[in-house]
């Protein structure tokens, strides 16, 4: 189940850990972040976001928004489910607000939803431009989008972001989103007291000395290439982390953190 945490202010649930493609083990990228509050986001939405919520019993009248990191299918290929349910069952008149990294993005969202015969609700979704920067206070949260070269492992030029998520009293949690082949994009100097690293688009030996130098409070990979998937794969990674400064781990799907 995904109840709601009382005693922290930030609960995390990983509902899909993999990398590009879903495995036996894993589905795409999606995490849910919840406040004490009730109210709850959704930090991309591969497959199957909806279908894992529902299941895990999370009350989707409690979603706030969705954030989509970068326009790769496996971080959005779930977003019209969670349309679709919003728009179909959602009757109080607090919007569901999703964040995309492109204004192309949006237009091609509500056009997919049309083809579908789901035409997309204004008066219970809305759609944003993610953009660099502070995007503002979120129930007391202040959101911070960091943004990222992943499109540069293509040769391209799209936007990708990192995200950063700020409470009243000071406790910070960073998602990285996908980064680039040589690590230089990543979003460092935050001091989150919760990270969670995407595993599979560098190596992990050349980023040691860029997370040696962070002073987290816990460090989580996710979106976790194949070359780290099973036991022998893990004791491989304790021991090329053991000496950063603080404890990290590998994450599976419907892990669940708090800070």
């Amino acid at each position: 189940a995904l109840p709601i945490s009382d005693m922290n202010f930030f609960s995390i649930a990983l509902l899909g850990t993999a990398h590009g493609d879903p495995t036996r083990e894993r589905y795409n990228s999606s995490a849910l972040l919840e406040i004490p509050s009730g109210d709850a986001w959704l930090i991309d939405a591969g497959t199957p976001a909806l279908a894992t919520l529902i299941r895990g019993g999370f009350d989707l009248a409690r979603l706030r928004g969705v954030f989509i990191t970068h326009m790769h299918e496996d971080h959005f290929g779930g977003l019209p489910d969670i349309i679709k349910f919003q728009a179909k069952y959602r009757t109080e008149r607090e919007l569901t607000r999703i964040w995309l990294p492109e204004q192309a993005a949006i237009r091609g969202m509500k056009d997919f939803m049309a083809l579908a015969h789901r035409p997309v609700p204004e008066s219970l979704i809305r759609f944003d431009v993610l953009e660099p920067g502070l995007i503002g206070l979120l129930h007391g949260l202040s959101v911070r989008a960091v943004p990222t070269e992943h499109a540069s492992n293509e040769g391209r030029d799209f936007p990708s972001f990192a995200l950063e998520f700020t409470a009243p009293d000071g406790r910070r949690i960073l998602f990285t989103g996908d980064l680039s082949y040589d690590f230089h994009d990543f979003p460092a100097g935050t001091g989150a007291d919760m990270a969670f690293c995407e595993l599979t688009h560098y190596n992990l030996a050349h980023a040691l000395p860029t997370l040696a130098k962070e002073r987290f409070g816990r460090l989580i990979f996710n979106h976790v290439g194949n070359q780290w998937h099973g036991s022998e794969a893990e004791k491989r990674f304790r021991e090329m982390t053991r000496d950063l400064p603080y404890p990290c781990v590998i994450a599976h799907d419907g892990d669940r953190f708090s800070c």
